[in-house]
């Protein structure tokens, strides 16, 4: 089925110089599209790029953020298809569409992609996908496996997964075998269509549509016209507020909460492990743009006033770094309570740690594991 919306149209190959080339479908990933040619010609993606970039390792870094010049040029010739077409079919344009170029470091996080965590050939995530979507009959991955608002399939209106159901390896379609299928998982070779059909419900989805349809054009925040960019940036601020709130757990937190209507948020929250938002999972990214859907709908002059009343620190309003902030953003930020510094006092605290302190580290323990698919 065709998607209401369209990152890129696809391109057929011509004349290229790898003969069993399969054409970039619409929405295809990059990374997806040369899986798919490496499972095409039945060899390993390493074995079919080492003729464009001899002793280069592909899948030791994420190319699909964009090829560097000479890379691009020589991928165009084998494939048979103009080096716009396999650009458009990268992160890039819509990173840019996104964020200033400032924030697009070669390496490091990007606001809004998922990250893929690459240590070696091994990943701790990053990649998501429908489970009934990759088990059509010609499975690939689109663009949006790789966008962070994305949490729910357009199609089926269920929830994605960006983990086998089976080992909890994460998808990394780049290590399967040349007999392999991008319907099985790369290390135990069970069908990723197995995983639970959880049903997509709340903001989250919303959220997604209203930044599928506006992408790129002009928005409204509260009684503001702001930037499509400038509404992502605020829509970014507003998810670490949320995340510290979570994680402070304190009664002027629970208090703005509740005035802005999002009763329930500090309960229904599965994570505190302090990771950045383009690290979680498709569930508790789902959880975090439900209610940073409703706190958009709010306006700024909803959350200014609950702010006030509440004394919302302004510690717990951290700006996402790389540019400046938005002037509406800097308003909001200006309303919070600041409360006078006070002089650290050294102090041999011989207290046990918090549970949500041991929480997080478990979480990170569990997340280096799960890098290499062990349970």
């Amino acid at each position: 089925m065709d998607a209401p919306y369209s990152w890129h149209p696809g391109a057929h190959c011509l004349k290229p110089r790898w003969p069993l080339t399969p054409n970039l479908l619409p929405d295809e990933l990059f990374s997806s599209w040369l899986t798919r040619a490496a499972l095409a010609h039945g060899c390993t993606l390493d074995a079919l790029t080492v003729v464009i970039r001899p002793h280069a390792r592909p899948w030791h870094c994420d190319f699909d953020r964009g090829l560097s010049e000479p890379l691009l040029m020589a991928t165009s010739r084998y494939a048979g298809m103009s080096t716009e077409t396999l650009t458009a079919s990268t992160l890039q344009p819509i990173a840019k569409c996104l964020n200033e170029p400032s924030c697009l470091r070669p390496y490091g996080t990007w606001p809004w992609f998922l990250v893929l965590g690459c240590r070696g050939a091994a990943r701790a995530g990053g990649l998501q996908c429908c489970p009934l979507c990759i088990g059509e009959v010609e499975p690939y991955y689109r663009v949006q496996a790789r966008l962070a608002w994305h949490t729910s399939c357009i199609i089926h209106k269920i929830q994605l997964i960006d983990r086998c159901p089976h080992c909890l390896s994460a998808l990394h379609p780049g290590l399967l075998r040349p007999t392999g299928k991008l319907t099985l998982c790369h290390r135990c070779l069970a069908p990723l269509s197995d995983a639970p059909h959880v049903a997509s419900f709340g903001g989250a989805p919303l959220f997604q549509e209203h930044v599928d349809a506006l992408h790129g054009r002009p928005v409204s925040y509260g009684l503001e016209d702001v930037s499509f960019c400038d509404w992502m940036f605020i829509a970014r601020a507003m998810v670490s507020l949320l995340q510290v709130l979570v994680r402070q757990h304190s009664k002027g937190g629970m208090d703005f909460c509740r005035l802005m209507s999002l009763e329930g948020y500090l309960d229904a929250t599965p994570s505190a492990t302090g990771l950045p938002f383009e690290f979680l999972s498709p569930g508790d990214r789902s959880v975090l743009l439900g209610f940073v859907w409703a706190i958009m709908q709010a306006g700024p002059e909803r959350f200014i006033e609950s702010a006030l009343e509440v004394s919302l620190p302004v510690s717990a309003f951290a700006l996402p770094s790389g540019r400046s902030a938005p002037a509406v953003l800097s308003r909001i930020a200006l309303s919070l309570t600041r409360h006078s510094a006070r002089s650290a006092r050294t102090t041999l605290d011989l207290k046990p740690s918090a549970p949500s302190s041991v929480l997080r580290m478990w979480e990170r323990l569990q997340r280096r594991i799960r890098r290499d698919g062990i349970r």
